[in-house]
């Protein structure tokens, strides 16, 4: 059963990713400690850019909050994704759920302050130099 505690959190810190009305993503932040958290794509809209497009967003929202680190607990088979959006972490680590469950994961850290930020080509597209 969902508490009215998680309930509230969900409705004010997670954010959704929506295509044809239907949501097909998922992130949220937290901007105390610039910990992202719950990046989800649904199967059938996974490699559209859309998990990129989550972290881009999320970022924005940290920048304009003034954090200049993110961090998050990858899974093993997300970090390449996270790697590719420029977090760096190899250490694998155990992390916990609030419902007590035990996975391995990889934390991992992005470097986003001014002088380490990139300059955007066009309002879609991003290049490193």
């Amino acid at each position: 059963m969902l508490t009215e505690d998680f309930i509230d959190h969900v409705e004010k810190h997670f954010y959704v990713a929506k295509y044809h009305h239907q949501v097909v993503g998922t992130g949220t932040i937290n901007i105390d400690t610039g910990k992202i958290d719950a990046i989800f794509v649904h199967p059938n809209h996974m490699r559209k850019g859309i998990g990129r497009g989550i972290i881009a967003f999320l970022e924005e929202i940290a920048l304009s909050r003034g954090l200049e680190t993110l961090n998050l607990e990858s899974t093993l088979n997300a970090a390449a994704f996270y790697r590719a959006c420029g977090f760096k972490g190899d250490e694998i680590a155990t992390y916990v759920s609030p419902r007590g469950i035990s996975l391995d994961c990889i934390r991992m850290i992005k470097d986003i302050s001014p002088n380490n930020r990139f300059q955007p080509t066009s309002p879609l597209t991003r290049r490193r130099y």
